[in-house]
């Protein structure tokens, strides 16, 4: 499973309850060894979620929704100092144009 290429996509989550929620994956995020997805569902306000990416037995990948408050700090963290450095790296880009 190439991980990048999910960025982007769009994937659909089903609640306990049957209900369907759609988000599409905000950046991927390693943390302890393993990979996680920030998961962004768009509406009046957007909601971030935070997931362990596995794979099932096609190798397809499933999101499960990660319910460690210590590990969703943790990768929000890091996120959020991608997000900042990517930022800064095309503002320096613009910058030297």
């Amino acid at each position: 499973m190439d991980s990048q290429a999910l960025i982007g996509a769009q994937v659909e989550l089903t609640a306990p309850d049957g209900r369907v929620y759609r988000f599409r994956v905000h950046s991927l995020v390693p943390y302890a060894g393993e990979t996680y997805a920030v998961l962004a569902h768009e509406g009046q306000v957007e909601q971030l979620l935070v997931t362990h990416i596995e794979t099932d037995a096609h190798g397809a990948p499933v999101f499960v929704v990660a319910q460690a408050e210590d590990i969703i700090s943790a990768v929000m963290e890091k996120q959020l100092f991608q997000s900042v450095s990517q930022a800064m790296a095309q503002e320096t880009a613009r910058d030297e144009e």
